[in-house]
């Protein structure tokens, strides 16, 4: 099984030499050794990529992705087997307003961003406020590949706010060069369950049904896993 990783989302997955660690490394290969699937990683740079190679039969398996109705057109989906949050971040300098907020609706966010940049992930799923407000301010979004290049926009003052993962920025925090210029806001753009996206006809009934129930078996330690690497960063 092809499976697609980054070798740049700390601390999710890594290349460390010819070898991927992180948290989700060590969640898909947990469940697919427990399922009875040998696998081979595909590195790609982006999210996007990896659906385009995915669309292209070069990939069999997408960790971390949302459940859309659009993907369902091209794909199946396992069980969800984890959460995942996406936070606002900003410069320690910014005041505006819109940081006493902890949820935003799309005219909150046209209303807050519209004279404002945002930087995200190219090619991820920020749920259907965000997707309205780029619907009417495209202009206002910047694409990246990675969590870094996002945050060094904030330091650079290109934009004003980056959306990412909680884990993922709090990582990054840790490093000199966002610690002190660079803070986390309240603000969740998106929460959301996330599933293993599958090429359709891949697997039978049986072997779909045999990743769920490895998904379900293992439920207490994946938590375990993610767990540990929140204490890891001081993540709630």
């Amino acid at each position: 099984m092809r499976v697609s990783t980054s070798g740049n989302w700390p601390p999710y997955s890594e290349r460390i030499g010819s070898h991927y660690v992180g948290l989700e490394v060590e969640i898909v290969e947990l469940i697919l050794r427990d399922a009875g699937f040998c696998w081979q990683y595909v590195e790609l740079p982006s999210s996007s990529r990896a659906f385009k190679q995915f669309q292209e039969n070069q990939v069999d398996l997408i960790p971390a992705a949302s459940f859309t109705q659009s993907r369902r057109k091209y794909a199946e989906f396992s069980i969800p087997y984890r959460q995942e949050l996406m936070l606002l971040f900003t410069h320690k300098h910014n005041q505006q307003s819109i940081l006493s907020l902890t949820k935003m609706t799309s005219s909150d966010l046209l209303e807050n961003f519209g004279n404002n940049l945002v930087a995200v992930s190219r090619g991820s799923v920020y749920g259907k406020p965000f997707a309205d407000f780029r619907r009417m301010c495209g202009d206002c979004v910047v694409e990246t590949n990675f969590a870094h290049e996002r945050f060094n926009l904030i330091n650079k003052k290109r934009v004003e706010y980056a959306i990412e993962d909680a884990l993922t920025g709090t990582y990054l925090l840790q490093r000199p060069e966002y610690k002190d210029t660079i803070k986390p806001t309240a603000i969740r753009i998106y929460e959301n369950s996330i599933h293993y996206m599958l090429r359709p006809g891949m697997l039978t009934e049986k072997q779909l049904q045999k990743l769920n129930l490895a998904i379900i078996k293992n439920s207490q330690r994946i938590k375990e896993i993610i767990q540990a690497h929140k204490r890891d960063y001081d993540v709630e």
